[in-house]
């Protein structure tokens, strides 16, 4: 199978690769390709600017949350209508998740996608040191394909002429152009990383603005000869068994607070037959006829006045939880479905008040990484014995307000307390844990499986 694709990668966080992806992305676009967007790891901000670059939904790639077949089928599948795929990396080029071996890394995927690198360099304050930076990155590890580099930061023309210079001449690699410094073109950061796609208004100003910056600064037609170059993938062919149809609603609380949903989750639902009822935290005054709720992660915590102000929704959430009907709740949705948000400026807000704890806003990050759980019970998504990888990144700190029961053991991560994650109420299941579908494929499964149990039954948790 021929797609053509190019990985923009950064020799460190923050190196660029975000603001020159997206810029990349919108000026392909404005050449007429259909262009399918990719982020590699589990971040869920940088897919919500790709979706408004390209008009595709942007795909995550995690070699340690997927299998490399799993990595394999979802690029094929989603890019296979695509004139070309630009891949977003994550972190640095050879960051994983230990210092060590390679998982969870950029190169780990562009290995298994045998897709050539575009090497994102901020030369700040270098020039000639910027051929060694390069040139590590070459040697490192032969068997990952850098075709160029993009020198990005330049401080004037000059600087821009000697470390294009030094790459081309002493580390031997082509520089696909050098982009000066320009403090104008950034996107707001936020505690959790880039404040997403949907708060931001004039993306459209701002994409375009961004794609002139690429179209002038960088050589786009060697960048989309160096994607036409990779080499054809051998097709993954999957044998999936037929898969049972549920007919129930399943209520999603994606609005401005709760923003953090992979595509591959709610399209999983879709798939074994479930209907999707949008709901908006802020707005609707009352919750929908469904059959599940589920909330994924956000900031309630920049919008806790707001939610504790629709205080309908929240007494209709916990009506809707104490029925047994089942819940799946990630991180914002924990925080959500309990008693108080209290946030750094020392105000605290009222929210569902159904999961006996308040959450507190830290200034520093409370949990940041990769996550593996042991189920130890039985819930909505997950049975006794499986083991659930996932990730977790937040500033709350929970506070316990009474006994709880917990369903999953962290055996890496941190968990809600004590080594603990996953609190179970009635069949209310909230955790840190985010969790990738292709990563645990029976998730949304078993959840719909009981939504249309408790639908034709009648039972409560």
């Amino acid at each position: 199978m021929r797609i053509p694709r190019i990985i923009i990668s950064g020799t460190s966080s923050r190196a660029g690769k975000t603001v020159i992806s997206i810029g990349l992305m919108r000026a392909l676009r404005n050449r007429g390709y259909e262009v399918q967007p990719f982020k590699i790891g589990p971040d869920f901000i940088d897919p919500s600017f790709h979706f408004f670059a390209t008009g595709r939904n942007s795909r995550n790639l995690d070699s340690f949350m997927m299998s490399k077949k799993s990595i394999l089928a979802s690029f094929q599948k989603n890019a296979r209508d695509a004139d070309i795929a630009v891949i977003e990396g994550t972190m640095g080029l050879y960051d994983s998740h230990n210092a060590i071996d390679e998982k969870g890394s950029t190169a780990e995927v562009s290995k298994i996608l045998k897709s050539p690198i575009a090497l994102v360099v901020n030369i700040e304050r270098i020039s000639r040191t910027t051929a060694a930076f390069v040139l590590g990155y070459k040697v490192f590890d032969k068997k990952v394909d850098i075709k160029g580099a993009i020198l990005n930061r330049a401080g004037n023309p000059r600087h821009a002429r000697k470390a294009k210079l030094a790459v081309e001449k002493l580390a031997e690699l082509q520089v696909f152009g050098v982009i000066p410094r320009d403090k104008n073109i950034v996107i707001p950061e936020r505690h959790l990383g880039l404040v997403p796609a949907y708060e931001r208004e004039n993306l459209e100003t701002l994409f375009n603005a961004l794609a002139e910056i690429v179209e002038e600064h960088l050589d786009v037609d060697k960048i989309i000869k160096a994607a036409e170059e990779a080499p054809e993938l051998k097709e993954v062919k999957t044998k999936e068994k037929k898969k049972k149809k549920f007919n129930c609603k399943v209520g999603v609380i994606k609005d401005k607070v709760f923003t953090f949903y992979y595509i591959d989750n709610l399209e999983a639902i879709k798939e074994l037959g479930g209907e999707l009822v949008f709901i908006d935290s802020i707005k609707d005054k009352a919750l929908p006829e469904v059959d599940a709720l589920y909330i994924g992660g956000g900031f309630p915590e920049i919008f806790a006045k707001e939610l504790e102000r629709n205080s309908s929704l929240r007494e209709d959430i916990y009506e809707f939880c104490y029925s047994g009907k089942p819940v799946y709740a990630e991180c914002a949705g924990l925080m959500y479905l309990g008693e108080k948000i209290y946030t750094l400026e020392g105000e605290d807000y009222e929210m569902v008040g159904f999961l006996p704890l308040n959450t507190r806003m830290r200034k520093k990050f409370q949990a940041l990484g990769y996550t593996i759980h042991e189920v130890i019970e039985n819930n909505p998504i997950s049975k006794r014995g499986e083991v659930l990888v996932g990730h977790e990144f937040h500033h709350s700190e929970p506070e316990l307000l009474g006994n709880a029961k917990f369903v999953f053991k962290v055996k890496r991560g941190k968990g809600i307390i004590n080594g603990y994650d996953g609190m179970l109420k009635k069949n209310t299941l909230a955790n840190y844990l985010h969790l990738h579908v292709l990563s645990h494929k029976k998730m949304m499964e078993r959840f719909l499986s009981l939504a249309e149990k408790n639908k034709k039954h009648g039972r409560s948790g």
